[in-house]
Parts: structure tokens; C-alpha cells; sequence
């Protein structure tokens, strides 16, 4: 993991976040898969365009990245950290940012098996912000998983039993287990909460069925 913060980061402010996510769901609400087993990537692109009509986006201060490849810390190294499915930036320089790494949850393939996706979603999605390769001097983000046959509630309770597995790996805090959120009042967002060695940090859970 990298260093802590340090005085000249500044932290991503917390009053965009509840306008993100809110924006999300209302961008969301028109956003369906093309293709039965469409790859997550065309799904985001196609939601940070929604995105972008809408204000606080369309306006600023707020910018949208989507597949943002992260630089790596060592100047002479050739390969990035990794690529971040939707980077926000406000203006507060390239290391203030809030992030948030899509994945597929309940997607059935041609032959009919379905696969949860919570592998996925928890291995390679929440794990990025545990070990500290997404947002290393941040202390939120948020998970977004595009629920392919629409049923959020199999989703959430899924994702739920599996993060159960791995509250020693992810870091969890107590309640350790997936927490409803009060962030935004009108729609269903949930948290997790994990003690990393330097910071407290929060993830934000929002689901979407398309």
C-alpha cells in the first residue's frame, strides 16, 4: 500500500457524494443491457453518457472518467495500478477523487447456469480499496453492481453471504456485514466500513437492475 495522506491531498468532498450516487440511480432508471451477457464496460460507458446530461455533471465542478487507467506511484515503472470503471474528479488535483469499480452480479449465460458474480465482486471489486490499489489516499468509493436479471434483492442478500467469508480479509468493521446508509434518503444504498492500516475507509453499495 502506498504512503497515507499527506497535508497537500486534499480529501474528495463529502457533500458530492450523496449527488453521485444520486445520480447514478436517476441515470440508472433508463439504463438496460443490449445483450444478454453484455460486457460492464459498454453498460458504464453508456450510463457516465446519461450521467453527463445531468446537472452538477453537465455544469461541473464534477467530471467523469470512466475506464480511468491509474498511474502508479514509482515514477520509472511502465505498467499502471490498474483501471478504474468510473473515476469523479472535482478539481482537487489527480490523487482527490472518488471511485467506483462496476461488476455483473446474476448473469445467466446461453446454456441457462447462473452466475452470482459475488466473486467477483468482492475479490476483484472491494478488494481494490482494502489492499489500497484504488484510492490509496481517499476514504470512500463505492461499488456498483449492474443486476442483470433485475432481482436486487438476490443481489444484495448474496453479496451479503459472501462478504460473511471474508470480513477477516476485507477489514470489516462492525456491524461487519452490509449496512443500509442513510446517504441518500430516497433510494436504497447500503455501506460497508474498513479499518486499513492507515484510515478508516467507506464503501458505498448501490445496485442496478438492468
Amino acid at each position: 500500500m502506498r504512503e497515507g495522506p499527506q497535508e497537500f491531498r486534499e480529501l474528495f468532498p463529502t457533500g458530492y457524494i450523496p449527488i453521485i450516487l444520486a445520480n447514478i440511480f436517476q441515470a440508472g432508471e433508463t439504463l438496460r443491457k443490449k445483450t444478454p451477457n453484455e460486457i460492464e464496460n459498454k453498460l458504464t460507458r453508456r450510463l457516465c453518457i446519461k450521467m453527463n446530461q445531468l446537472p452538477g455533471f453537465r455544469d461541473g465542478p464534477l467530471s467523469l472518467h470512466p475506464q480511468q487507467e491509474l498511474l502508479p506511484s514509482e515514477p520509472d515503472s511502465d505498467s499502471p495500478e490498474g483501471y478504474v470503471d468510473i473515476l469523479v474528479s472535482c478539481g482537487y488535483g489527480s490523487e482527490t477523487y472518488f471511485a467506483i469499480e462496476a461488476k455483473r452480479l446474476r448473469v445467466r449465460s446461453a446454456k441457462g447456469k447462473m452466475n452470482a458474480g459475488n466473486n467477483d465482486y468482492v475479490n476483484e471489486g472491494m478488494m481494490r480499496f482494502v489492499s489500497g490499489q484504488y484510492a490509496p489516499f481517499m476514504v470512500t468509493s463505492a461499488m456498483l453492481g449492474y443486476v442483470y436479471d433485475g432481482d436486487i434483492r438476490k443481489a444484495r442478500s448474496g453479496i451479503g453471504r459472501y462478504i460473511k467469508g471474508k470480513i477477516k480479509e476485507l477489514k470489516l468493521m462492525p456491524p461487519e456485514k452490509l449496512k443500509k446508509s442513510s446517504l441518500v434518503a430516497t433510494k436504497e444504498i447500503h455501506e460497508t466500513r474498513h479499518e486499513l492500516t492507515d484510515r478508516i475507509f467507506c464503501i458505498y453499495h448501490v445496485l442496478l437492475g438492468v
